[in-house]
């Protein structure tokens, strides 16, 4: 691969690569125009002789089998797309199990690269880290950056669509590689082509690292036609209140009910809906899974009186501010319902339902009659007749009113031993299938959590891009540590893109004033929904009043990035979301563990701590949670805080303009960006205005840059407003009050 431009060399001496080290020859090589999701290119595609131990081979004058390669260059995008398939001639049939498009090479024509850093594309609960060297395995996806010749470059590559496969990236002294792999594989008949959508993607010409995963995530969301769901509005997970924050139990449609009037009682339903998840989770034995109806869950006491019925505790959810959300578990199944319907089990078999673990020598009797995520007997997915009741069972909920599903234990999907009814199926596709059948069962708006992966020796993979709107990345818990917020952040060209982020549930009773701000805004930041392991009965006028600022969510497909991801920190302290050009909301969060300082550039390269921003403009830098104002600073400036361990900071840095402008608001942590409207500067009338969105009861503040002029009226349709001078010379605040919730058109007018 060369740079068409300067014709410098970024990738040479890579090839693919035969499984086992078994050889082969190009025996065919054709070229093709394309034109699909990811625009208009050339995909070039090899044919090769594979010779191996198992005489998948052809003699002289003989049709033999072939392996396929493509490698697809497009017009407006600097990656090369890799695939891989099989041709079959009409003597054979075999599994596919795994293919390497991409190995060894050289990455920028050999030269030594320094200071090189990695980034994994990890997945689920795995660790997010950067790490120096040029060495490194991920699943999913990996980022080399470094310096060459003086020069910053940087590579991304990794899986791009999803199907059947999944993908691995390897970086080995400094060659990169990648491959898909199945322990299933894909079964290939006679005289058949099969290319899977399975893709890979590599970009050697981005040199800068967040342009280059910000880039690659926008191909991901692309190739998946990914759009996750915006979760704009808090769920209150029915077991974590009682489970894990140890409060009165709430698990149950009564209870939830409670909790509904809970949080329209201390106002939160002002701001925003409120979810409440429940969780018919029992685990072992008979249960309601499989079943997923009304019966079993009464049974279990999770649904009771008087909302004894799915449709009752939706109907009393929806006309309350609620949102339904309910939860199942994705591979283990009721004892019954696997006696009843053993057919509609992996290998037809029900025959081990009743199979119990042995105890380990000297350990307690087992409390548990089979590994807490991996039963002996688990649903087929690619079974017609199963695929057909879980489909209706789970529409007859969504047609009930449930809105959302959290999937628990999505391990025990992940199949590597088969048996599917499905011969083509592999471990891959079947697993995806199980959310396939649940997004036709919900819809494009139903809301899908894939909880967090990883567990039982499965792989932690990106495969269900495009299905689900949620991934779980940690255990559970409430708690709040900075590992939590960086196993997303550092993940943050994928999340809200291809994926919504969350660590599980948050307590937000029982903290101080500034560890709650900054747990609420580091999750608004890092992740795409905040769940909740505090009742609504103990949100005081304070945790209502912070939790708020957070809502609404933001629609648009994008994170902050967190900049000072390569300078050698664990976990980042700087994330920078950069709303326009002139406009971006920079957010410091001490991760040191002690009372410290932490600040970024305002110009200068954004890999070392900058955000990027012209050194030759002046910025006005403004704090959230403090209502402070840090100044009007130059472009070759540096913003800095101290912070008490864990705290953070919301500073809105705007260009400074030749008018006035607003710099911030009391209403939201974005301060402006959603709570404000059309805001404009009308030069001949010497007037800023602007629509803002007042909640009832609460006085909505805007503060605002004269900018050298003076502000000498405020009006306001629909509010009350008021006009103060700002304890900062040099800014005034506007103050619009309303008894009810209202947008409320404001006008500012100016004169010398």
């Amino acid at each position: 691969i060369h740079d068409a431009k300067t014709r410098d060399a970024l990738l040479t001496n890579s090839r693919f690569w035969l499984p086992r080290g078994t050889k082969g020859n190009v025996v065919n090589i054709s070229s093709e125009d394309v034109h699909d999701v990811m625009g208009k290119g050339k995909r070039v595609s090899l044919e090769v002789n594979e010779f191996d131990e198992l005489g998948i081979h052809g003699q002289y004058g003989r049709t033999s089998a072939k392996r396929i390669y493509t490698y697809t260059l497009y017009e407006d995008h600097p990656a090369l797309i890799c695939g891989f398939g099989l041709k079959l001639p009409n003597f054979l049939s075999v599994r596919l199990r795994e293919a390497t498009p991409l190995s060894g090479g050289q990455l920028f024509d050999g030269q030594k690269i320094e200071q090189a850093m990695t980034l994994n594309g990890s997945a689920g609960a795995i660790k997010t880290l950067v790490k120096p060297g040029l060495d490194r395995r991920s699943a999913n996806s990996l980022m080399l950056t470094g310096v060459v010749g003086g020069k910053r470059r940087s590579a991304v590559w990794g899986g791009l669509g999803n199907e059947a496969f999944g993908k691995f990236a390897m970086l080995r002294n400094g060659s990169p590689a990648f491959y898909a792999q199945d322990p299933i594989g894909r079964l290939v008949d006679e005289e058949a082509t099969y290319i899977p959508k399975d893709t890979f993607y590599i970009d050697v010409h981005t040199r800068e690292p967040f342009e280059a995963l910000e880039r690659y995530g926008l191909a991901m969301r692309k190739a998946n036609n990914a759009s996750p769901n915006v979760y704009d509005f808090p769920v209150l997970c029915g077991w974590s209140v009682g489970n894990i924050s140890k409060l009165p139990g709430v698990n149950s449609s009564a209870k939830l009910i409670k909790e509904l009037e809970h949080a329209n009682k201390c106002g939160l339903t002002k701001y925003t809906k409120v979810s409440l998840r429940l969780e018919p989770d029992k685990y072992h034995n008979d249960t309601e899974q499989g079943w997923w109806d009304d019966a079993h869950m009464q049974k279990f006491n999770h649904l009771v009186e008087p909302y004894e019925t799915t449709a009752k505790w939706c109907q009393a959810m929806t006309a309350n501010n609620g949102i339904p959300y309910i939860y199942m578990q994705l591979g283990m199944p009721s004892d019954d319902f696997a006696r009843k319907y053993p057919q509609w089990m992996l290998f037809n078999d029900g025959s081990e339902v009743d199979r119990t673990m042995r105890p380990r020598p000297g350990k307690r009797k087992m409390r548990h009659k089979h590994p807490h995520h991996q039963p002996f007997v688990t649903y087929d997915y690619t079974d017609k007749e199963f695929s057909k009741h879980f489909v209706k069972v789970w529409s007859k909920l969504h047609n009930d009113g449930i809105q959302g599903v959290k999937v628990d234990y999505p391990a025990s999907a992940w199949r590597p031993e088969g048996g599917f009814d499905d011969r083509y199926a592999t471990t891959n596709s079947a697993y995806r299938r199980a959310f396939s059948l649940l997004r036709e069962a919900f819809g494009k708006d139903g809301l899908i959590d894939e909880r967090n992966l990883g567990e039982s020796s499965r792989p932690c993979l990106d495969v269900t891009a495009g299905i689900v709107d949620t991934q779980r990345t940690w255990a559970d818990s409430n708690k709040y540590v900075p590992a939590m917020i960086s196993i997303s952040g550092l993940r943050w060209y994928k999340n809200r893109t291809v994926f919504n982020y969350y660590a599980d549930t948050k307590a937000v009773h029982g903290t101080t004033p500034g560890i709650r701000q900054s747990l609420l805004t580091m999750t608004y930041l890092s992740s795409g929904r905040v769940d909740l392991a505090t009742s609504f009965s103990l949100f005081t006028p304070e945790i209502t009043h912070d939790f708020s600022r957070i809502y609404p969510h933001y629609q648009e497909a994008k994170t902050a990035r967190p900049l000072d991801a390569f300078t050698g920190v664990t976990d980042p302290q700087v994330y920078d979301l950069d709303l326009t050009p002139d406009w971006h909301q920079i957010t410091f969060y001490n991760t040191s563990g002690k009372k410290s300082k932490v600040s970024t550039a305002i110009s200068g390269e954004r890999v070392n701590n900058a955000i990027g921003l012209d050194p030759k403009a002046h910025y006005h830098a403004y704090e959230f949670w403090t209502d402070t104002y840090l100044g009007k600073l130059p472009g070759t400036a540096r913003i800095s805080r101290e912070l008490e361990p864990d705290h953070c900071a919301m500073i809105s840095v705007r260009k400074v303009q030749d008018h006035p402008q607003v710099v911030s608001t009391n209403r939201h942590i974005l301060q402006g960006w959603m709570e404000l409207k059309g805001v404009s500067w009308n030069a001949k009338t010497t007037t800023l205005s602007g629509t803002a969105s007042v909640i009832g009861g609460e006085p909505f503040q805007i503060v605002v840059a004269n900018n050298g002029s003076n502000a000498v009226k405020l009006t306001a349709t629909g509010a009350e407003a008021k006009l103060t001078a700002h304890k900062v010379d040099g800014l005034s605040r506007l103050t619009l009050t309303a008894a009810t919730n209202t947008e409320v058109k404001w006008q500012l007018k100016f004169g010398e």
